[in-house]
Order: C-alpha cells, then sequence, then structure tokens
C-alpha cells in the first residue's frame, strides 16, 4: 500500500480517504433529505457524473450505499453508521481548531479535512471530553453522538423567510470558503438573531436587521444561512 493514500479499517471494511469522503458528502447532503442524486454528490465533491457514478457503484457494491438506476443514492445502515462517525470526527476537530487552536470558522476546512482520516477513536473521544461534549461544530452544525446519532434540527434557508420575522441563526451551510468568509465577515454567525426587513423581486438582495444595523445580503448567499423562526405569527415558506 502507498502511504500518501490512507486506507482505514471501519466497520470491519477497508476504506481508501476517497470512500470516506464520499460517503460523508452523501451524509451532509441527506441531513434534510433522504436521498439525494448523482448530479448533487458531482456538484459537492467537484466531480464528474461519471465519476461519480462508479464510485457510487463501487460503493453500492460494498454495501454501502442503496442505489437503483436512475434512482436517488442513499446510505445504508452500514454506511449511515461509517459517515456519522467520520462527521463526528470531523465535526469535533473544527471545534478543536477554533475553539483552541485560534482558527476562525472558515479557515477549519483544509486541515479538519486531512487530520479526520487519521484521527483515532480515542482521541477523537479524548477531543469531545476535552471541548465538554459539545452539541454543535464552529458553524452550527450538529455533532454526531459516539453511537452515530445525528441530532436532527427542522431549520430553513434564511431567503425563505418572510419580511418582518425575527429569525435565530442555526448553521452555516456551505463548504466554499470565500463564501463562508463573506457570510462571517457579515456577521451571521450561528444563535445571533435577526429580522428581515425586506425583500427585493428578482432575485434582489435581502435587508437583514442584526447588531443594530441594516445588511443587505444576496438571496443566493442567504440560502446558505440556515435558521429557525422565533416569531410566534404564522410564517409562509416558499415552495422554491
Amino acid at each position: 500500500m502507498k502511504w500518501n493514500v490512507a486506507v482505514y479499517l471501519i466497520a470491519g471494511i477497508m476504506l481508501s480517504e476517497s470512500s470516506e469522503m464520499y460517503l460523508q458528502a452523501i451524509l451532509r447532503l441527506s441531513e434534510k433529505n433522504n436521498e439525494v442524486t448523482i448530479g448533487q454528490i458531482a456538484q459537492a465533491m467537484g466531480y464528474s457524473l461519471s465519476t461519480v457514478s462508479e464510485k457510487v457503484r463501487k460503493l453500492t457494491d460494498q454495501g454501502l450505499l442503496l442505489h437503483e438506476w436512475r434512482e436517488g443514492v442513499a446510505l445504508s445502515e452500514e454506511g449511515k453508521l461509517i459517515a456519522a462517525k467520520l462527521l463526528r470526527k470531523r465535526r469535533l476537530i473544527e471545534t478543536f481548531l477554533v475553539r483552541m487552536a485560534g482558527y476562525s470558522p472558515y479557515e477549519v476546512y483544509q486541515d479538519a479535512c486531512r487530520l479526520e482520516h487519521v484521527v483515532s477513536e480515542r482521541l477523537t473521544e479524548a477531543l469531545d471530553r476535552m471541548l465538554e461534549y459539545p452539541a454543535r461544530d464552529p458553524h452550527g452544525h450538529p455533532i454526531p453522538s459516539a453511537e452515530g446519532a445525528l441530532r436532527a434540527k427542522k431549520t430553513f434557508p434564511l431567503s425563505a423567510i418572510d419580511t418582518g420575522i425575527e429569525v435565530k441563526i442555526w448553521a452555516i451551510s456551505t463548504t466554499d470558503i470565500e463564501k463562508m468568509k463573506y457570510i462571517d465577515q457579515l456577521g451571521f454567525k450561528p444563535d445571533k438573531t435577526c429580522r428581515i426587513m425586506e425583500k427585493a423581486p428578482f432575485d434582489g438582495p435581502l435587508i437583514i436587521a442584526m447588531n443594530n444595523r441594516n445588511v443587505p445580503v444576496a438571496q443566493s448567499l442567504a440560502s446558505y444561512i440556515e435558521v429557525e423562526t422565533i416569531d410566534s405569527q404564522k410564517q409562509r415558506y416558499d415552495e422554491q
């Protein structure tokens, strides 16, 4: 085995780093939907449709994915457990880097991506204890339990919220470093509250009241900001 290609034994299956990345990407995409498409996986990972299709076929043959021709892709129970444990490592590492190593939330991606493939289960649990068992990572996403359970939260993209509604930011859901950095610089951080003041037509910007100022943000960027409503009034959500 070449030493620059990491292979690990997880749940009795030998997995390459590439396979781990696929399983984790599919779990991320399926946090809101049980099935994802080949196209969504390709877009998330930056690969061609043919490359993703071939990898999905191999992971399906290994029993880690559920996929039929022209149907969506879903994780099998075994694949879900492996992916959740990998995601747990990833999100604990990101939390450590922000809390203890001075990283900003948008600086953790590359180092966390490297470390998640080599951190042992023992070190993962030690990080969890040292960080006092965090429930969410620096981006606001839930950290799976040691058993692989993922605590889902019903949220909506900020772009789908009606004007006048006050919301609490739950998570920032993009792995694009530049977009993440810009969203962070605008002040959108997990657990902050804000209110939708205006929505310009034809995909124009939103005007968001936050931190005693009005912040314009493109609807495309607002779609990456997951929120929960805290107003009692009835909320209508876009169907798109």
